[in-house]
């Protein structure tokens, strides 16, 4: 049997935090403390989607893929990345209000 490098922890249970400060979390897991914190229950397939997208642009970290085929997602830098993306689209559509408003 060759060697493998051993696999990244994923989080067991509804704890999405790890030893090291990161927070992983795999598709199922995202969904059911979503659903515990707000009482929604997402669809997998359509979160799974959605954090794809979220990985193209930057918000999200696809790590790696669980042994049954999950994706684990490193969401330790996600709101600041949402934060500053949202204050970015503000910013910008203040000045274009103060631009239209300066036009004579």
């Amino acid at each position: 049997m060759p060697a493998r490098p051993p696999s990244p922890q994923t989080p067991v249970g509804r704890s999405l935090e790890t030893d090291d400060g990161r927070t992983l979390a795999t598709t199922a897991q995202l969904a059911a403390s979503i659903e515990a914190t707000t009482g929604y229950r997402l669809d997998e397939a359509t979160l799974e989607a959605i954090l794809l997208e979220f990985d193209r642009g930057d918000y999200v970290e696809w790590t790696t893929v669980t042994r049954d085929g999950e994706y684990v997602w490193d969401l330790t830098e996600t709101p600041d990345r949402i934060g500053d993306a949202v204050a970015t689209a503000i910013l910008e559509r203040i000045h274009s209000w103060l631009g239209d408003e300066t036009t004579p």
